[in-house]
Order: C-alpha cells, then structure tokens, then sequence
C-alpha cells in the first residue's frame, strides 16, 4: 500500500499548467483522465521527481524533490530513457539502477514484436519506443508505477497486451491517459479527471462511463468541471454518454 498527495501545488511555463492542485491516493489503481494539454504529465513529471514544483507532493509521507532513492516507483516518461545507445544496453544500465528483470524485460519485448535489440531507441517507430519503455518500467515490479499514455501510437492487439502487463506487474500508482476507449479496460480502477490543470475528486471508472454530460451546473450533479467560462455536469441520465466519447478531448466539441 502506498501514499501519495498533493498540496497547494502549482506549476508555470508560460502560462499555469497545474494550478492549486490538492489530491490524495491511498494505495489506490488511478487513471488520470484528461484532454492533451490539461497538465496531466506534468502532474506526472513532478511526483516522478524529474522536474520542480511549488506545493508540496509527498509519496508514503517523503516529500519527492528529498527522496534519493526512487528504485520502488518506475515509469515510462521518455525524460528517464533518453540514453543514446542500444536497447541492450539500457537493459543492461536498469538491470543494474532501477532492479530491472533483464529477462522479463526481453521476454516482454518479444511478446511485441521488439527482437533487435542491438537497435538504438531513436530508431524505433513511435509505438515500439512507447513499448519499450513500458516493458522497462513494468519489468522492474514496482511498488509504484506511473505511466503516461502507454497506449498511444500502439495498435490494439499490442494494447491489450499492455493491459496485461499492468494488470500482472502494475500493482499500485497512476497511468495518464486521454482516452476513453481504454479506460473501458480498468473498469474496476478509478479515475481521476484533470482539464485545463485543474484536479478533480476521484472517481469510479465503472460510474464515470455510466454518467451523461450536461452544460452547465446543474443540481444533484456527481462532479461539475470547467472548461474555459464553461461548466458542465456529469450526472445520472440524459445528456451526452460518457461512454460514447473515445477520447475526452471531445468535451470542446459539445
């Protein structure tokens, strides 16, 4: 079991990606739901430890910009495998750093398709290098595994083996994705909306898919969001099904 929260966090580039952001995982399956843009790798990126905030975000009660050792939590962020040498021998590097099984790490590979692993990772198409890092961050058996769109560019048989490999190895932690198709597949995890980076209440995926969009906030609504001066509620019966949108994006086009 594990902990995480988040406190008063915020973070800026040009313009707030994050902001205010207050949360609290405990021991918890999350996917984190969002359209492109909404801060939701960043929100990532930062209780990774791979970039600064301002707030706090503390994992098991340990403020993550202190933790030194983060061999217990993996990912699949590109920022941790930006290693200019072959796929063997970024194996070989977390085999030795992050307690990866080489093994299971190249019997996963060979379950996709991903054989030449004399290639350097650049050289992969998009999907395969979204595979790799997956099988890495899966094959080390993390305590807690944060992962951002494992899904994207891969075609759908080799999805519904990523499904498998987080079912089998992803105990516990956070996967980030857009999509609502997917999110079909953890029905029995929760969910966690962000848009326009704003963190909403967490949710069962189960009954986010059984609930309909309205405009506006309407009374009784399970959660009302904000997207732009707009507000919209999601509520038990008519409206817009949930589950009928395949990517959440689509909430601009209503």
């Amino acid at each position: 079991m594990y902990d995480c929260s988040a406190k008063r966090l915020h973070f800026y580039g040009k313009k707030a990606a994050v902001r205010n952001a207050n949360a609290t995982i405990s021991g918890e399956k999350i996917l984190l739901m969002g359209p492109n843009g909404s801060g939701k790798t960043t929100l990532l990126r930062a209780i990774a430890g791979i970039i600064p905030y301002q707030g706090s975000i503390k994992v098991d009660d340990e403020e993550v910009s202190r933790i030194k050792n983060h061999n217990y939590l993996a990912t699949n962020l590109p920022e941790v495998f930006c290693i200019g040498v072959k796929l063997k021998d970024i194996i070989y590097v977390y085999e030795e750093l992050k307690n990866v099984d080489g093994t299971l790490a190249r019997e996963m590979l060979k379950d996709v398709g991903i054989t030449e692993l004399n290639k350097k990772i650049y050289e992969l198409s998009a999907g395969q290098q979204i595979l790799f890092r997956n099988c890495l961050a899966l094959a080390s058996k993390p305590k807690i595994l944060l992962m951002d769109e494992p899904f994207e560019n891969v075609d759908v048989a080799k999805r519904k083996t990523v499904v498998g490999w987080i079912m089998e190895f992803g105990k516990e932690g956070i996967i980030v994705t857009h999509e609502i198709d997917m999110a079909k597949l953890f029905i029995t995890w929760k969910a966690s909306l962000i848009l326009e980076g704003k963190l909403y209440k967490t949710i069962g995926i189960g009954e986010l898919l059984s609930l309909s969009l309205q405009k506006g906030a309407v009374p009784d609504a399970i959660l009302v969001i904000e997207v732009g001066e707009n507000k919209f509620s999601l509520v038990k019966g008519e409206g817009y099904k949930v589950e009928d949108m395949s990517v959440i994006d689509k909430i601009y086009m209503l």
